[in-house]
Formats: structure tokens, C-alpha cells, sequence
């Protein structure tokens, strides 16, 4: 997974540390932000990305989706998974179509499996 870039964006400072340190140490470069805002930064600055994780919720100010729907705006075939504790979420329905969720808690090991199906297709 050399090279592989991915924006992580979640409110809780633990979890955003926890899941950016997993990620790094599965071979990921990892951006973390903690919310919307600086997600639209990074992406507006039009760099390569790999794949979206994104927290729901995200606290005052757009939410997750809003960043997924911008993501897939500039970048149309970047996979995305989605983690939330307090919204289910039917990821086709609310336009992000092909994404993945996953239920808060969660271990870190989740969110590499649902990137490593989403990104691994587009690299064969």
C-alpha cells in the first residue's frame, strides 16, 4: 500500500490520533483534520488522494457527507468509508454511491479492510 494517500477526517482528537497512527503503521500516508472546513483545504488543494475516511458527524459546520460528496466532486472514483456512532447510514442513498460504513466502535483493523477492498480493484 507504498504511496497510498488518505484523508482522514473525524472530530475526536483520540480516535483521529488512533486511526491516522493504525493507518500509517499499515503503510499509509496518512492527512488527518479534524473537521470540515480543513477537509475542504486539503481537497480544493487538488493533490493526489487514495481514499476518504470520514466521520458523519463532524461537529458544527458541514458533515461528513458533504466532504465525501466534495471529494468525489474533484476526485470521481476515490473510494470512501464512512465511520459514525450516532447515524446509520445508507451510503447510496445520500449520494456517495460505492462507499463503505462502519459503526462506531470499531477497531482500526476495520477501516484498513474496507480501504484495502475498496483501493486494492482499482490497483489490479
Amino acid at each position: 500500500m507504498q504511496g497510498l494517500r488518505v484523508l482522514l477526517v473525524e472530530d475526536d482528537f483520540v480516535l483521529n490520533l488512533t486511526l491516522r497512527e493504525y493507518l500509517q503503521e499499515n503503510g499509509f500516508a496518512v492527512e488527518s483534520v479534524y473537521c470540515a472546513a480543513a477537509a475542504f483545504e486539503v481537497i480544493d488543494r487538488r493533490r493526489p488522494l487514495s481514499a476518504l475516511v470520514s466521520d458523519v458527524d463532524l461537529g458544527p459546520g458541514a458533515d461528513g457527507l458533504a466532504v465525501a460528496r466534495r471529494a468525489r466532486g474533484a476526485y470521481p472514483q476515490l473510494p470512501v468509508v464512512f465511520v459514525s456512532a450516532t447515524r446509520a447510514l445508507s451510503c447510496a442513498s445520500e449520494g456517495v454511491a460505492g462507499s463503505q460504513f462502519i459503526a462506531k466502535p470499531f477497531h482500526p483493523r476495520q477501516v484498513v479492510q474496507a480501504l484495502d477492498r475498496q483501493i486494492r480493484p482499482q490497483a489490479a
